[in-house]
């Protein structure tokens, strides 16, 4: 009742309403993951209260199919003064992923939004809202979760980080804003719709939608795509995790999208719509490049691809499969399956799951390319209780080490292969998501997405004096881009204190995927909260690039360029274009000429396809694949006839064999 009484009072500008309790659904279905089950200004995931009005949220209220994957319902942004369960925690949070229901009474008037740990573009918002003031109660000021030191704020509502959170919200949580390159006509802009409504930010009275059109982040033509002059080789595999299709519907969205990287088209779309991939997340390849291993964030399963023709070769089911019945398992599954990668030296296959506590390791079979299960390696040490919830893991290049980034317990683990154990698990920073390894494994780098941090840390053949597994340094993203020109200049910083209009914004922030280039040089990441490419110098472990992105710039990896060199291909989730960046045009070694040279539209229902595409076409890039696989270690497995097709540089990445290659040129 109190969403249909919201809507009305959006659309005439009325204070005086009888709000009751907020309920929210919790579920799989893009934008909606938090659903009030009402529209409202384009949003299902907001909602109004009185002060001393609960706020409930069910994850299996409507059947076990509400929400197949585990979830949390964290606290990431509340009023300053709201009363905290734990010091920087905000109101809620849980342990570990779960399936429950929740639920919070909320007293302080002002601005909460909710995400999800696990998949933290999941966000849901309530507005607790004083009557006797005028207009909504968004709260003078404001804490945010995260940041280099835990928690950022408290800080004025009406600031860049404030506004940017604003925007940020109602894009991820309405489709109808999400950016589509379908119908760039060299005139029509990009422009999101904000609730026009009368809100109360502390230091005045004024409109939402007009606060934050006034900062000027959107309005801007919606370019033409044009395709990158020179070919890259191969193929690149796109994760559109929120498109849909007739046979799955909107809980069970996602399509595996299949580029060519010499015509630079869209040539497929796999959907998998028997087996209902939910949310399909990540790739590898097979050391033959014949088959995808692809998995599904919100479900249970990983698929064995035929990469010639689309076709699916096997379904493991990591919670109810017959697989993980074995009793040898202990009862052990792998819930919300987010990255997969192979081990060089023994093709094994292994798959973090973000939902618990394990990496998945499975056997691949020779000749058929199908796997078995072998085992599950935690990755907390011994005596420890919490769930880690690795998400985004990287292995070394001969295949002896692999890390993670642990998203529950805020730190990395670095495992080794050779002894069967943990060598170190440090502290990071706040939800650690992806992580990127030197192609030698001297160091390594970890992706604090809530933290807007990078942790470079030491890897398990340190160049340096340092321990394996240790911090060596924090590289900070909310590094003032001062100049506005994608240039950094060093240390200047966001200051969220700052007022809105004085700061053009910071280089990264919300950052995800955070791969080495190939060759050991550049380090590419996309943030998601800042819609920009960051690019760090791996021999000074400094920021040196921000390239403007799309909103949610999310997936980064590197596939070789044709003649020489590497592309880093970039997805955001809320535009439905993929990126091809060539950091370095001239091979110097510097990237100040770094220039975005193209873009493929992912929306194409005119191809090979298993399922009817209905909506959100293109849409959701997260996971990214070039094919062949060109990391060092992994390259030099290649086939002959990938091998031929690439420079001597490319098949030997940093100059040191490891396997015969007869194809030098």
């Amino acid at each position: 009742m109190q969403v249909v009484l919201l809507m009305a009072g959006l659309m005439i500008g009325a204070r005086d309403l009888a709000l009751a309790d907020a309920t929210f659904t919790v579920n799989d279905t893009p934008g909606h993951w938090f659903d009030t089950g009402v529209d409202i200004a384009g949003t299902r995931s907001l909602a109004v209260i009185a002060p001393g009005e609960k706020v409930t949220f069910n994850q299996t209220v409507g059947g076990p199919r509400d929400v197949e994957s585990r979830h949390t319902v964290t606290s990431l942004v509340w009023p300053k003064n709201a009363p905290e369960f734990a010091t920087g925690r905000g109101v809620l949070d849980e342990d570990s992923a779960n399936k429950d229901n929740h639920e919070v009474t909320l007293k302080e008037p002002g601005l909460y939004v909710f995400v999800c740990k696990l998949h933290p573009y999941m966000l849901g918002a309530v507005i607790v809202d004083d009557p006797k003031t005028k207009g909504l109660d968004l709260g003078s000021e404001l804490k945010v979760l995260g940041g280099p030191n835990g928690l950022i704020g408290p800080f004025p509502t009406y600031s860049d980080l404030g506004l940017r959170l604003l925007r940020a919200f109602f894009i991820v949580t309405n489709p109808s804003n999400w950016k589509d390159y379908t119908k760039a006509d060299g005139a029509t802009t990009y422009q999101p719709t904000y609730p026009h409504v009368l809100v109360n930010v502390g230091v005045a009275d004024a409109y939402l939608d007009e606060v934050i059109l006034a900062k000027g982040y959107d309005g801007k033509v919606i370019e033409r795509q044009h395709k990158p002059k020179k070919n890259g080789i191969g193929e690149v595999w796109v994760d559109t995790q929120f498109e849909l299709t007739a046979g799955k519907g909107e809980q069970f969205p996602g399509t595996a999208t299949v580029v060519s990287a010499t015509g630079w088209n869209v040539k497929r779309k796999i959907a998998l719509p028997e087996q209902k991939m939910n949310n399909g997340h990540n790739f590898w390849t097979s050391h033959d490049q014949k088959q995808i291993y692809q998995t599904e964030w919100h479900g249970n399963s990983l698929y064995v691809i035929n990469r010639h023709n689309g076709k699916l070769l096997q379904e493991i089911d990591l919670v109810n499969g017959p697989e993980v019945q074995d009793p040898k398992f202990n009862g052990k599954k792998c819930y919300d399956p987010a990255h997969v990668m192979t081990r060089v030296d023994t093709q094994q296959v292994h798959v973090g799951c973000n939902g618990d506590n394990s990496v998945v390791e499975f056997n691949r079979n020779p000749v058929t390319g199908l796997l078995d299960i072998h085992r599950f390696i935690p990755m907390s040490k011994t005596g420890e209780t919490k769930q880690t919830q690795p998400h985004a893991h990287w292995m070394g290049f001969d295949g002896k080490s692999m890390v993670t980034p642990n998203s529950n317990t805020s730190d990395s683990t670095l495992y080794d292969f050779n002894e069967s154990t943990i060598v170190d698990k440090q502290p990071t920073g706040t939800l650690p998501i992806a992580t990127g390894m030197m192609p030698d494994s001297s160091k390594y780098y970890v992706s604090n997405y809530l933290g807007d941090t990078i942790s470079v840390m030491c890897g398990p053949y340190p160049k340096i004096n340092c321990a394996p597994g240790t911090v060596i340094k924090t590289l900070n993203l909310l590094d003032d881009n001062a100049d506005n020109s994608g240039y950094l200049t060093n240390g200047r910083f966001l200051d969220p204190t700052t007022p809105a209009a004085s700061l053009p914004g910071p280089a990264g922030g919300f950052s995800v995927q955070t791969p080495v280039s190939p060759d050991g040089k550049f380090v590419v990441i996309g943030n998601t909260l800042s819609g920009t490419i960051t690019i760090i110098d791996t021999k000074t472990d400094t920021l040196v690039r921000s390239i403007t992105c799309d909103p949610g710039c999310h997936g980064v990896n590197f596939g070789a360029k044709k003649g020489g060199g590497y592309y880093a291909y970039v997805t955001p989730k809320f535009a439905n274009r993929l990126i091809v960046l060539d950091y370095d045009p001239n091979n110097d070694g510097k990237v100040d000429d770094a220039v975005i040279v193209g873009a493929v539209v992912l929306a194409n229902d005119h191809v090979s396809k298993d399922d009817k595409i209905t909506g959100n076409r293109g849409q959701g890039g997260q996971g990214v694949m070039p094919v062949p696989n060109v990391y060092n270690g992994w390259v030099q497995e290649l086939p002959i006839a990938y091998k031929a097709q690439l420079t001597k540089a490319q098949r030997n990445p940093i100059g040191q064999r490891h396997h015969d290659d007869h194809h030098d040129r």
